[in-house]
């Protein structure tokens, strides 16, 4: 073979290198692209489903609560009812002045003794009483309407599913909204010691963090069982706020403090816990960049800390 073929068919050669280089890394792009794509699929899968998750241990979290949220929405319905009774008949009764009036022919009637019958039904009806019962009635059955008003509300703020949108929020006030609705749970078992300082924001889900509040309440009303104390303690340092929530339960062992946080465990009696709510509560802190620690001590008690930086 001549100089000249040899140049011309190492050219073809590498041209069909290139050409073989070029599909495979073109193959190679296209696979990494639907890897991609696949692994987006499963991250953004699993996102659903954690975000399921955590909508699902807030409900199962609202279900241990039903009975103290239902005793206290029951209590002003109920007198707010019986206000509402008591009112129908004072206004029937106070209609009795109204009648006397109307049924009386004021051109021929002798105005003395339209005036008597007027007067003999006050006495009957015993106007001045309906007259000074009936104001302190409306505000009893405003301020039960009120009261019920604020229990949705704070149900509203538990259980509403939100978004991933992260707002400025006042932990007090969440610690607040969770203890309104906590308050029947933890009165039978343990008193409530707040300690809040004035704290600056942070950025955070406030819907999310509040199931992480409801969930250390509620373990803590399940550890004391009776005669505890829980006490609850922000202050601000080094740009965080940091969170004290702390009982004098049965504490945890240090062989159990370990599995805490790990899905599905749990030491509580089947139908109490699902084993969910702390390891929920450590994901949603770490989405917020804090982090949530624990310490126990058997038969002293425990104090969760949690972290959260400022906004």
């Amino acid at each position: 073979m001549s100089e000249p073929d040899v140049y011309k068919a190492a050219y073809f050669r590498e041209i069909k290198a290139r050409q073989l280089a070029e599909k495979m890394l073109e193959d190679k792009t296209r696979d990494l692209s639907d890897r991609v794509l696949h692994l987006e699929g499963v991250v953004s899968g699993f996102e659903t489903m954690q975000g399921q998750l955590i909508q699902s241990e807030k409900m199962a979290s609202l279900g241990q609560l039903t009975a103290g949220i239902a005793h206290e929405i029951n209590n002003p319905i109920a007198y707010t009812y019986s206000n509402l009774v008591c009112l129908t008949e004072n206004i029937l009764e106070i209609f009795k002045l109204d009648k006397i009036i109307q049924d009386s022919d004021l051109e021929n009637d002798d105005a003395r003794v339209v005036l008597n019958k007027y007067q003999s039904m006050r006495q009957q009806i015993d106007a001045e009483y309906l007259i000074a019962d009936t104001p302190s009635l409306l505000i009893d059955s405003i301020d039960g309407i009120e009261r019920v008003k604020t229990i949705v509300n704070n149900l509203k703020k538990i259980s509403y599913k939100g978004d991933d949108t992260f707002i400025t929020c006042n932990i007090n006030e969440c610690i607040d909204d969770c203890l309104k609705l906590v308050v029947n749970e933890l009165k039978y078992s343990m008193a409530i010691k707040l300690e809040l300082t004035d704290c600056d924001n942070i950025l955070g889900q406030p819907y999310d963090l509040n199931q992480v509040f409801i969930n250390l309440f509620i373990n803590a009303s399940h550890a004391c069982k009776s005669k505890g104390i829980l006490t609850i303690k922000t202050v601000q340092e080094n740009g965080n706020v940091i969170i004290n929530i702390t009982d004098n339960g049965k504490g945890i062992s240090e062989e159990n403090i370990l599995k805490i946080f790990d899905p599905f465990y749990t030491t509580k009696v089947v139908g109490e816990g699902t084993g969910l709510g702390l390891p929920i509560s450590h994901g949603i802190i770490s989405k917020h960049n804090g982090k949530i620690e624990v310490h126990s001590k058997v038969n002293v008690g425990t104090c969760f800390t949690i972290t959260l930086p400022l906004a």
